[in-house]
């Protein structure tokens, strides 16, 4: 009895073994493939539609595989293979079917044309040109552009796939749908509240990278505005002069911060008449939720490290310690 007893062990462990031997051996068709991000190599059976026991799957990848990473890709067979050797080769040396471009939060509509441009993705000023030209279709699609006459704003920084031959209007859909879905559709108050917070959430993320710093920033130039003190964001005065990020440099900022302009808060009492850039949804909700503090004053010294100060008298200070 014993014996019958190891003997039907030993048969059910080979049959076992031969079965997530042979999970390698299953056959994935010629099709074109989409890798989401997010997606790992446990989630290829779903992904991919293939019928495969999911323990003797994991057995598998357990002792085969030391990765569980994937790149998010659309990738092509051109011919049915296994399923070894499409993780082997075909996931790690694809044949692309579209390509990756990441929009920085802070960037206005010249960084982003700039950039999709040297990529060769759009010819020059293309989309500054789509911008100040908003077609009746997308004021259609999307309600919050009803009453702009802009599309840059609304252009939300992230890391995006577009195939490789995306047009313009293909990429403003995909930027602006992510707008819609981070922001727009979770905002309830009216047009007017949504814009003056995208103006704020727009100096913030310039003025602020340090997410965590946000809100009491936000708190700080909300407070300065309802004391009639200008707030000083010298990230706002490059804006009238229609420049990308790199050249707007301090030297620049410096030449023309006493130049009066709609753009200069050092000059003004209130918030410039439009957004300066785009803004990540961690910014925009920190505006929405600013930190109440003592502070009036802030500066960041040479290592971005940030300093509050609640009299004038302490910003000096801290100008003479940090900025010396």
């Amino acid at each position: 009895m014993k014996k019958y007893i190891i003997w039907v062990i030993l048969f059910t462990l080979v049959i076992t073994l031969y079965q997530v031997v042979n999970v390698g051996n299953i056959v994935i068709h010629k099709w074109t493939y989409t890798i989401e991000k997010g997606d790992s190599i446990s989630s290829i059976p779903k992904r991919f539609n293939i019928e495969v026991n999911s323990t003797l799957y994991k057995i598998w990848l357990k002792t085969t595989w030391t990765t569980n990473i994937l790149k998010a890709w659309t990738f092509e067979l051109n011919k049915d293979t296994t399923l070894s050797d499409l993780l082997e080769k075909s996931l790690n040396n694809p044949q692309a079917q579209d390509q990756e471009i990441t929009i920085l939060p802070g960037w206005n509509i010249f960084d982003i044309d700039d950039y999709l441009a040297t990529k060769w993705i759009i010819k020059a000023w293309e989309l500054i040109s789509l911008s100040n030209n908003i077609p009746s279709l997308y004021k259609d699609k999307y309600t919050f552009l009803k009453w702009t006459s802009s599309l840059e704003w609304f252009l939300y920084p992230d890391t995006y796939r577009i195939s490789l031959d995306a047009r313009i209007n293909n990429i403003a859909y995909i930027l602006l749908d992510e707008f819609k879905l981070k922001i727009a559709d979770k905002y309830r108050l009216s047009w007017t509240k949504l814009y003056n917070d995208m103006i704020l959430a727009s100096i913030v993320q310039k003025e602020e990278r340090n997410k965590e710093n946000q809100s009491i920033v936000a708190g700080i130039l909300i407070k300065r505005l309802e004391n009639n003190i200008a707030i000083g964001a010298d990230a706002t005065v490059c804006y009238s002069y229609k420049l990308t990020m790199n050249e707007c440099t301090p030297v620049f900022i410096w030449t023309k911060i006493h130049t009066l302009s709609p753009y200069n808060t050092r000059k003004q009492l209130w918030l410039p008449p439009t957004p300066i850039s785009n803004f990540t949804s961690d910014t925009f909700w920190a505006v929405n939720a600013p930190e109440n503090s003592l502070y009036y004053y802030y500066l960041h010294d040479y290592e971005w490290l940030i300093h509050y100060a609640k009299t004038l008298d302490e910003h000096v200070r801290n100008k003479n310690l940090y900025l010396k």
